[in-house]
């Protein structure tokens, strides 16, 4: 009786309560950037507003996000300026993108980006670290059609080296993006340092994703013996790697409600958020199947 009377209590606490209704405060968006500088390439800049979190999307909304009327200055540590220009690309979202046409990016430089807009000036600096020493990618077979691949790569001889790592599949029709852990950290006392290439889907919204693809039944980190897969790792600075590892560390939490990110995003840029990011590129490497 005493457990019914205790049942009979509880629904009648939840059929009266309220719902929550959670209100927006007073928010005021952020440019947000997301640019790089990669060695030997063009400078590439999105650029967007931040919005708050209890936004209501829809494609008017989503349009409104885009900044597409600044004026982007990039100059670099021996004087030179260029203005960038603003391209439509189809392979990346958002499909505007700001890029130099002129100058590329060279180990051993600083780069810095001055944006106006809206009566806003936003500012930052990067640099462009000595490229790795060339690795090796390689492919442990686990059964007779698929295996795990892996980078074999040297550190510095006598400094830390931090890398980007991000890869690109044939079979999976993908753009490049980044791996699992994309930034790693490299001691020069370890010696020959051997990095999984786990595979992961180029979207981070791939769960929801009802399009059925070539990876969409394989076992998670696995790759297929017969894939085309393209690898491009680069060093970028200390202030890159921390600031790269925050993102990467806030995205690999989200699918985990109870987990709390305590240290934050963080973010390079003056007057704005985001990051702007220069990467010394080591050539590229490819597996094809036959290495």
């Amino acid at each position: 009786m005493k457990h019914l009377i205790y049942l009979l209590t509880v629904i009648c606490l939840v059929a009266c309560s309220s719902p929550v209704e959670l209100e927006q405060q007073s928010y005021e968006p952020q440019v947000v950037v997301d640019g790089f500088i990669e060695s030997g390439g063009y400078a590439t800049l999105y650029l967007t507003w931040s919005s708050p979190f209890l936004t209501s999307y829809d494609s008017a909304s989503i349009r409104r996000s885009f900044i597409t009327s600044a004026s982007v200055f990039l100059s670099n540590s021996k004087g030179e300026t260029e203005a960038l220009t603003l391209f439509r690309s189809n392979n990346f979202f958002p499909p505007y993108v700001y890029k130099s046409t002129e100058m590329k990016g060279e180990a051993g430089e600083t780069y810095s980006i001055t944006i106006r807009y809206d009566g806003k000036i936003i500012t930052a600096t990067t640099t462009i670290p000595a490229s790795p020493s060339v690795g090796i990618l390689s492919m442990n077979a686990v059964s007779d059609t698929s295996g795990n691949l892996k980078l074999s790569v040297l550190p510095r001889s006598s400094t830390e080296t931090w890398l980007f790592i991000q890869v690109k599949s044939a079979l999976a029709k993908e753009q490049y993006h980044p791996i699992l852990t994309p930034v790693v950290k490299l001691k020069p006392e370890e010696g020959l340092h051997t990095i999984p290439i786990h595979r992961v889907a180029e979207s981070n919204v791939h769960h929801l994703d009802t399009i059925k693809r070539f990876y969409t039944s394989w076992p998670r980190y696995e790759y297929s013996l017969d894939d085309v897969i393209t690898l491009k790792y680069g060093t970028v600075d200390f202030d890159s790697y921390q600031l790269l590892k925050s993102i990467f560390a806030d995205q690999a939490i989200q699918s985990n409600p109870f987990a709390i990110n305590s240290v934050g995003i963080r973010s390079n840029i003056n007057g704005g958020i985001g990051r702007w990011t220069g990467i010394g590129l080591a050539p590229t490497l490819v597996y094809d199947g036959a290495n």
